[in-house]
């Protein structure tokens, strides 16, 4: 329906006043959003009708998308840490929690790119079920990785293509929305027997992990710091690269080539490398691969690569929600406010296969994030939401 002139009083749930944008329509001045039954059902110039609830902010925009988040780590300085302390109880009521404090602060969808014991999917089920508030959760549960390869505490160990199928299998079985996978080492999580360098999941065993995936539909996250494991995550045909660190230039040209998507995850690796808190072989092995990381992002810019927002929240130094810490590092790096909007927004609804999430339009799902002051203008305010709507409901604040 096109916008238009108020057409007679009508009766909404709720009723939203101000600038609009989304990537689509650009910013859209001075209007009224109606909201009934969980949909937006008007845009317009003139106050469309009636409503319970009237909001007023200086712009809306789509809900927000974290496309990387733990919902099991706390973001303390050592989140394994707190693992090795808790119980799986404990971790589940943190689960829902962070899921809680992510949607509060406009975060409206967050894809979990890996928990322990599949909690993430459990809570994803909850959230669907309206048992617990939280954004949408898409989760991967477990990470499919070689045996004590990178982040072992959630990994699913398996070893040559074989057992591979067989991981992809079990997950899509536990509920899995994606299949995430490590390519390389990282730079935290265990001290010792492991480099963020080094490829860990063999080219051929992607491969397996890749095929068996899209077999039923679904897509490959694939972390990847170290060189040739980009390298071999990009030729098997993953759906997105996490992090990228120290992707070279050919490669980078491949992921364009094959419209994979970026996730540069900036924010994370500058915190613990510049922290004197974090464990001291995360920070070394951070400063390790810094400087390249936004040397990639810079010419990942410059290459036109499809960008994704996501901020690895629940890691160390990075506490839920902190999509606006890496929206701030991703406009320091060369993107525009616009840009860094998008990403976090059309780009990211549209990779999970919702882009209807990421407009703000007439006959969409009313996830709309307001703010006071303009996040156009300053990034950070995306941090500072003033109403945020899910599904035509607004959260409690």
């Amino acid at each position: 329906m096109p916008e238009g002139r108020n057409r007679g009083a009508k009766k909404f749930d709720l009723l939203l006043h101000g600038d609009l944008w989304d990537a689509e329509h650009g910013r859209r001045s001075d209007r009224w959003v109606g909201v009934a039954d969980g949909d937006i059902v008007t845009i317009s110039t003139d106050r469309p009708g009636d409503a319970a609830v009237v909001y007023e902010a200086a712009l809306f925009t789509p809900g927000l998308v974290d496309m990387h988040v733990h919902l099991v780590w706390d973001g303390s300085d050592d989140p394994v840490a707190t693992l090795h302390t808790e119980s799986e109880q404990d971790l589940v009521v943190r689960a829902v929690e962070t899921a809680r404090a992510q949607l509060a602060g406009g975060v409206t969808t967050v894809r979990d790119v890996g928990s322990v014991d599949d909690v993430a999917i459990t809570v994803a089920r909850a959230i669907r079920a309206g048992r617990i508030p939280g954004p949408r959760v898409l989760a991967s549960g477990r990470t499919v990785i070689i045996t004590d390869g990178h982040d072992p505490f959630w990994g699913r160990e398996s070893d040559g293509p074989d057992e591979c199928r067989r991981a992809v299998r079990e997950l899509r079985g536990a509920g899995a929305d994606l299949i995430k996978v490590s390519a390389t080492g990282g730079v935290y999580g265990q001290a010792v027997g492991e480099d963020p360098g080094v490829a860990e999941l063999s080219r051929a065993e992607l491969d397996a992990i890749v095929d068996e995936a899209h077999r039923f539909g679904l897509p490959v996250a694939a972390h990847a710091v170290g060189t040739e494991g980009i390298r071999n995550a990009v030729e098997a045909g993953v759906d997105t690269i996490e992090h990228g660190n120290l992707m070279d230039d050919a490669t980078l040209g491949s992921l364009v080539d094959a419209g994979l998507a970026y996730d540069p995850t900036l924010f994370v690796y500058r915190e613990i490398a510049t922290s004197d808190d974090v464990p001291p072989y995360a920070r070394a092995n951070a400063e390790g691969v810094a400087e390249r990381h936004w040397e990639v992002f810079e010419a990942a810019l410059a290459a036109d690569a499809r960008v994704i927002a996501g901020s690895d929240a629940g890691s160390p130094g990075t506490p839920h929600p902190s999509l606006h810490r890496e929206l701030g590092c991703l406009v320091d790096g060369g993107m525009t406010e616009s840009e860094a909007l998008t990403a976090a927004t059309l780009t990211a609804a549209t990779e999970l296969g919702v882009p209807e999430l990421g407009v703000v339009e007439d006959g969409t799902s009313a996830d709309v994030v307001g703010f006071a002051a303009d996040p156009l203008a300053d990034i950070t305010e995306t941090g500072r939401p003033s109403v945020v709507v899910k599904d035509g409901a607004v959260v409690p604040r």
